[in-house]
């Protein structure tokens, strides 16, 4: 700014150099609005849906809005918010060499880029903090993990919230017009970001791992463990879009093609902000899958379908299907969904006694069955259930018979 003459007309004067050489295209240049626009409204849509599915899942077990909920639909109004603000910015979503420094000018733009700064930390906050709370309720009986839970809560609440002030003192004029002079103060929020930037990394792989050691141990096959865990895995998807939102950080501060870097960034945030909305819900939709589909009779004809058309592909495998038949229970399901987890009873250890509410892991007998597995005797399957409805206050560790 201070090499631009006074008086220069700033709507022709570029931000940046072209490295082509070429001159700015003011008129018709390349942007990336469109795709803020459509990532947002897509995600929105889907975040929307699995919102109205988790709060309806709690309306139908008759179970009012616990604090985890009131986060994320706090989460998902700044989302939203945040959505309808940068999909605005068209002006400021072109390479720096088609943009003009006028835009920097702008008492509007300037407005909108305040308000942005204002609740990307509270909106962050509340979506993380509404996992959080879910394992809190899933896992409360394992003391090491409420205290991962509180500790991570406390640093995001620090790292998130620091900024908010921070907005209202360097962010915004203080008896001053909107101008360009309100970028130069903005800009001292730039190492902020960063360490913001960072712990929100730790924060995405902290919010994976935490649940991970007591999935493990819970005494369930192998792949429902994985099926478990794919639930929360929906996180890695806020990993990535936090790394790529650091990433783009970087080069706004080093000035490489800022403004286009810049729209960069608000894609990856609007992805990171969806995803961790959605991983919140997931149980939810895992409920919704076991009332709605799984016990119809549409779901259970199928099975006996495809059951049926895999016991004629082969004489053996039919005769060995029913054998087993033969010296099982009468009542047999088939399961398999990710909502249904299958367990055979063993002595109660202290990590089957996970419970509380899940949306939490709920040890259902209703659904038993009795099996013989070759010569090791007699096991009664029992069904684990991650659901949204409030579990009992403990889970009764199966006993061997």
């Amino acid at each position: 700014m201070d090499q631009i003459p006074p008086g220069t007309d700033l709507s022709k004067v570029p931000l940046g150099v072209n490295p082509s050489g070429a001159p700015p295209n003011f008129v018709n240049p390349p942007t990336l609005v469109h795709s803020v626009q459509a990532i947002g409204v897509v995600l929105a849509i889907i975040s929307l849906f699995l919102v109205c599915v988790r709060l309806g899942v709690y309306r139908t077990i008759s179970r009012g809005i616990l604090l985890d909920d009131a986060s994320i639909i706090i989460a998902f109004v700044f989302a939203i918010t945040y959505t309808v603000i940068v999909s605005t910015l068209d002006k400021a979503s072109h390479h720096a060499w088609d943009t003009p420094m006028s835009l920097f000018d702008d008492a509007d733009y300037l407005k909108k880029l305040f308000v942005t700064s204002l609740i990307y930390g509270p909106m962050l906050f509340f979506a993380k903090t509404s996992i959080l709370l879910l394992y809190h309720r899933a896992f409360h009986p394992k003391k090491w993990l409420r205290f991962g839970v509180y500790i991570t809560i406390a640093i995001l609440f620090g790292s998130y919230f620091m900024t908010v002030p921070m907005a209202f003192y360097w962010c915004m004029p203080h008896n001053a017009p909107w101008n360009m002079a309100v970028l130069g103060t903005c800009n001292m929020m730039a190492t902020p970001g960063l360490v913001q930037g960072s712990i929100n990394i730790a924060a995405d792989i902290t919010i994976f791992l935490l649940p991970l050691p007591v999935i493990m141990r819970l005494q369930i096959p192998t792949s429902k463990k994985i099926a478990l865990s794919a639930i929360f895995a929906t996180g890695l998807l806020a990993l990535v879009a936090s790394i790529l939102t650091m990433y783009y950080r970087v080069l706004i501060i080093r000035g490489v093609d800022s403004s286009w870097a810049g729209a960069q960034t608000y894609i990856c945030i609007q992805a990171e902000i969806y995803a961790a909305i959605c991983v919140a819900c997931m149980p939810s939709m895992a409920r919704v899958w076991k009332i709605k589909y799984k016990e119809t009779k549409f779901y259970a004809s199928i099975q006996s379908l495809l059951h049926t058309m895999r016991g004629t592909t082969s004489k053996g495998t039919q005769k060995s299907e029913q054998s087993t038949t033969a010296i099982s229970s009468p009542r047999r399901h088939s399961h398999s969904s990710i909502d249904s987890l299958t367990a055979y009873e063993k002595e109660p250890d202290e990590e089957s006694k996970v419970g509380g509410s899940m949306e939490d892991l709920r040890v259902s007998e209703e659904d038993s069955e009795v099996q013989h597995r070759g010569g090791s005797g007699i096991f009664r399957t029992l069904e684990v259930d991650v659901t949204s409805e409030k579990g009992p206050t403990r889970t009764d560790a199966p006993r061997a018979f």
